[in-house]
């Protein structure tokens, strides 16, 4: 069947994009992974997030219980439906099917598009090319192979990840890259993306450094990803290999410690190695996988990981939105309540990013409107509570759809339902990194540095997390924003391949801890499952 694409408007003219479609295919694949219509980060079938609703032009298929929760009644009988609760189908012997696409899907989310550096050597100088491919977005920076300029950024920039359509979260794209036509399909879209960056660098790209988790990695290899499907885990191979891929420059690999913690951590490793980080130091990369290595005083690495969901990528909670100036990235207590603040101002927040919602949750917390368990306060605690500033933000608690929520300014909310992903984020890496501690018998303060990766190290607040209870307070002075610590270490592996030698050495003799196979994990985790100390 053939998808015909529209945007939503008065009158419609020729379609946007036509695609083609198989009978059963779930419709949100049909749509997003076919690399015709902007990516966005879905919540890979769930239901939950709304970001898939298309409007069936013509006649609609009847509205489906989970349907009825996102969409107002006005919504449904205009035909709007969750392209992830659907499949293509044949009926009536139609060749194709119209669609209508809400029209904020076509403005790109923030991600910045390539940016070109003043220039800092001759035109066509050879380059090397280093990638964070990430599971919700890709990062990449050009910089100058030889020459006095050696090691000078040519030029930057990011991208949403084209696989979002499969899912926000690792698993939902392995469950699609577990056939071998959707691993190749999931494949295509990265490397077809990476190869127009490569042509639009400002010389020629003579290798490259692709850091990513390992199923990232072995999706973008197209390599059998079974071993990262079902326990017991494993991989294909322990990367530290130079890989030659049609249309693009020879790519290395770096090396894959573990199942779950692979070549984003490895490269990050040797970022802050290289820059002599104070040991131990544990370098923390939380995203809907939480990877955690802890390198001491002796030079020994002990690794873990945890499943986190999409939470701290901003894409699995309600209000959610990736960093960038159009996203709450904390919230302030003034005298009318609590004030959205974003990068691009106050009045620019249309959505909160991971960060936001951590300094939303503690200052509540600190307010007495969220208690340890992360239950909104009732009337009887808001009662006992001497703060008239607490009195003002818990007049925002309203019922909605069942559920008690917390209206915020700019039309946000925070619902109950994300509190509870926030608290199980919590959970798992206060265990995660209480158990790296023990295993190497370390204390809490025995750790000169935590290294937060990514965005949620570039706008959290440390007290923030220290409240809430991801860290003791005494450790709250020793996070530190290492920034894209993966892209910094691929970028460092492409300049000086002579690098990977000791960090495959290094990375062969880490100790992995496999925290979600002990037998205690369960309960020690639900015993976590508190804010605060």
């Amino acid at each position: 069947m053939k998808l015909r694409i529209f945007k939503v408007q008065a009158s419609r003219g020729a379609p946007l994009a036509e695609i083609d479609a198989v009978a059963g295919e779930k419709l949100s694949h049909a749509v997003w992974l076919s690399g015709r219509i902007p990516p966005l980060p879905l919540c890979g079938g769930l239901g939950h997030c709304g970001r898939c609703r298309v409007r069936f032009v013509g006649a609609a298929p009847l509205p489906l219980p989970e349907e009825e929760v996102v969409f107002s009644r006005e919504d449904l009988a205009s035909g709007w439906r969750l392209a992830c609760r659907r499949q293509v189908y044949e009926g009536n012997g139609r060749a194709s099917l119209d669609l209508e696409l809400p029209r904020d899907v076509f403005v790109a989310l923030h991600c910045p598009g390539p940016t070109s550096v003043k220039s800092v050597a001759d035109a066509g100088s050879e380059l090397v090319l280093a990638v964070d491919l990430g599971t919700t977005s890709v990062h990449w920076r050009a910089l100058v192979a030889t020459g006095r300029e050696r090691g000078a950024i040519a030029a930057q920039g990011s991208f949403l990840n084209p696989q979002a359509g499969a899912g926000a979260d690792v698993m939902s794209r392995l469950a699609v890259a577990v056939r071998p036509e959707g691993r190749k399909r999931l494949s295509d879209l990265v490397r077809e993306r990476l190869r127009l960056v490569v042509a639009s660098a400002p010389g020629p790209v003579v290798r490259m450094c692709l850091a990513a988790n390992t199923a990232m990695t072995d999706i973008f290899l197209d390599r059998d990803v079974a071993g990262l499907c079902a326990a017991p885990y494993y991989t294909s191979h322990a990367g530290h290999e130079l890989v030659r891929l049609s249309e693009l420059p020879p790519v290395y690999i770096p090396p894959l410690p573990a199942p779950f913690v692979g070549g984003d951590v490895s490269a990050g490793l040797a970022a802050l190695l290289h820059c002599k980080t104070p040991r131990p130091f544990v370098l923390a990369d939380l995203g809907t996988n939480g990877e955690l290595a802890l390198v001491t005083g002796r030079g020994e690495v002990l690794l873990t990981s945890v499943p986190l969901g999409p939470a701290l990528e901003g894409t699995g909670m309600e209000c959610g939105r990736l960093a960038g100036p159009d996203a709450a990235t904390r919230f302030s207590l003034t005298p009318s309540g609590l004030t959205a603040v974003a990068p691009g101002g106050t009045a620019q927040a249309r959505g909160i990013s991971a960060t936001g919602y951590i300094s939303l949750a503690a200052a509540l917390y600190k307010l007495r409107l969220l208690d340890a368990f992360g239950r909104f306060a009732d009337s009887v605690s808001l009662n006992g509570c001497a703060l008239p500033i607490a009195h003002t933000v818990a007049a925002g608690f309203v019922q909605w759809s069942g559920q008690t929520r917390l209206n915020l300014p700019n039309g946000l909310w925070l619902s109950a339902a994300d509190v509870e992903k926030l608290l199980k984020v919590k959970a798992a890496f206060e265990l995660a990194l209480s158990r790296l501690l023990d295993a190497a018998a370390l204390s809490h303060k025995d750790v000169a540095r935590i290294c937060l990766a990514g965005a949620l190290g570039e706008h959290v607040n440390p007290e923030d997390m220290a409240i809430l209870g991801f860290v003791p307070a005494c450790q709250a002075s020793r996070i530190r924003a290492a920034g894209n610590v993966s892209l910094d270490g691929a970028a460092l592996l492409a300049l000086r391949p002579q690098k990977s030698l000791g960090l495959a050495c290094l990375c062969g003799r880490a100790r992995l801890l496999s925290l979600v196979e002990e037998a205690d994990f369960q309960r020690e985790y639900f015993c976590r499952m508190r804010f605060g100390d």
